[in-house]
């Protein structure tokens, strides 16, 4: 099934609603499974720039197919790699927290990213409650 507006938007007010409730001004992007913008939106007070990094968080777990949680474990120890990755063609990536896939009858439809809530921590749990399907984040 395709990602829709309708669907991009209920994903946008969810996580704002998480982040309200946290006390962040955040930004939301959600891309569809090929990483086209589908919708983004600002709080006010929000940082000018967060709008790009939520969508380049969400670029990488769409791309990849997993939470940026996932991604910077796997590239922490693959920095040149991950580097010449972030700047990849058209697209840009970001792998640290706060973007997890968007999934749909066990199909990943795209994925949606959070940038504004420090520690990046808090940009991840926004991202789950956003996704509609909290994922606890792993211990360390």
């Amino acid at each position: 099934m395709a990602l829709t507006l309708k669907k991009a938007h209920e994903c946008i007010e969810r996580g704002f609603a998480k982040a309200e409730a946290l006390g962040f001004k955040v930004a939301i992007a959600v891309v569809d499974d090929p990483g086209h913008l589908i919708a983004c939106d600002r709080m006010d007070g929000a940082l000018w720039i967060t709008p790009e990094i939520a969508r380049a968080k969400a670029n990488a777990a769409a791309a990849f197919r997993a939470t940026t949680l996932e991604l910077e474990e796997r590239f922490a120890k693959r920095q040149l790699f991950a580097d010449n990755v972030a700047t990849l063609g058209d697209y840009r990536f970001v792998f640290g927290r706060g973007a997890v896939p968007l999934v749909e009858n066990g199909q990943i439809t795209g994925a949606v990213g959070v940038s504004g809530a420090v520690p990046a921590d808090n940009d991840h749990a926004i991202a789950d409650a956003a996704a509609g399907h909290p994922i606890l984040p792993k211990s360390h």
